[in-house]
């Protein structure tokens, strides 16, 4: 039976045991100078080329990861985490449909580790998702739960890709069966967000109180009861609540190291308050921070809704009565 860290370590870290790595771990490049200095030793081996891929990934050179896994993958075509490891990386070179192909060669082999073939299911799930092919994606993520159910980002993932669907009942049944597989915190929260995009605003609001009575900081819980309050046109109080969350995000901001989920959350905030150009620039704080290019469809949006757009020109003789033969005066 798998525990949590196993799978964790087989989906992100592709810990292979029989390579027999160090536990103190000097950085990617001294890993892949002594990786290298054994190859050139004792040749080329599957184990080897696969960790040094791993390290190269993690500096970001995917070319030299992908050469190293292709040369893998050749040396032992019958090995799950090769073809997982590949396939990631083709994703991460933004290569999907490589990447798709390579995982499912992978899901035709065969193996007696339920997570190994979960952690496989997942990896499409998510370059699915990528395509926006969702329907698919959420039929590898059931796939990769039903065979391992202990990682609460896995619910995550696929409660991401039910909202997408707008399937709020399935994404609702899915969050509370990884609640009681793990009694992760991130999905307590994930519940409230499927609840208010479902419309449940009276079942939110339950709860968001239970958190903000036991949360020490509650300025996240204000902004989401304010959605709720809002959904249910409780203007008043949701002004309320927004306020509240802001003032207790300004004595918690640092202006020179600030916090981009504080940024975010003050950014939505301003933005539920029709405060545009307040929200404006906080989204473009964040984004500027570390908050990504992602933002930048909201923060077009925001651009758009405060710039007045300029009057067509007419034209000059739009208007003018037209005369001659034919026509009625």
């Amino acid at each position: 039976m798998h525990t949590f860290a196993t799978a964790f370590a087989i989906t992100a870290l592709l810990s292979f045991s029989a390579c027999g790595r160090s536990a103190a771990h000097d950085g990617p490049e001294h890993e892949i100078e002594e990786l290298t200095a054994r190859m050139e030793k004792n040749g080329e081996s599957a184990d080897l080329l696969t960790e040094r891929a791993v390290e190269y990934r993690v500096l970001g050179k995917l070319p030299e990861a992908t050469k190293d896994l292709e040369r893998a993958a050749v040396l032992d075509p019958d090995s799950m985490a090769i073809h997982r490891e590949l396939g990631r990386v083709y994703f991460l070179a933004a290569k999907p449909e490589e990447a798709i192909a390579t995982v499912t060669r992978g899901l035709r082999l065969t193996t007696d580790e339920p997570a190994e073939l979960a952690s496989l299911r997942i990896l499409r799930a998510e370059i699915l998702r990528s395509l926006n092919d969702n329907k698919r994606a959420a039929e590898d993520a059931d796939a990769a739960i039903a065979l391992h159910k202990k990682n609460p980002e896995w619910y995550l993932l696929r409660s991401g890709i039910h909202r997408r669907l707008k399937a709020h009942q399935e994404r609702l049944a899915g969050i509370e069966a990884g609640l009681k597989e793990t009694g992760a915190g991130v999905l307590v929260i994930e519940r409230v967000e499927a609840l208010l995009d479902a419309g449940q605003f009276e079942a939110a609001l339950m709860n968001i109180g239970t958190e903000l009575e036991d949360s020490r900081i509650k300025s996240s819980w204000q902004i989401r009861r304010a959605r709720a309050l809002l959904g249910l046109r409780r203007k008043s109080e949701a002004e309320a609540s927004l306020k509240a969350a802001l003032a207790e995000i300004g004595t918690r901001l640092n202006a020179k190291t600030a916090d981009v989920s504080l940024l975010l959350d003050r950014a939505l905030a301003h933005e539920l308050l029709d405060e545009k150009k307040e929200a404006l620039r906080a989204y473009e704080d964040a984004r500027d921070k570390g908050g990504g290019e992602t933002l930048n469809d909201k923060i077009k949006a925001l651009q758009e809704a405060i710039t007045p757009k300029a009057a067509p020109l007419s034209e000059p003789n739009a208007t003018k009565e037209k005369s001659g033969p034919g026509v009625k005066p």
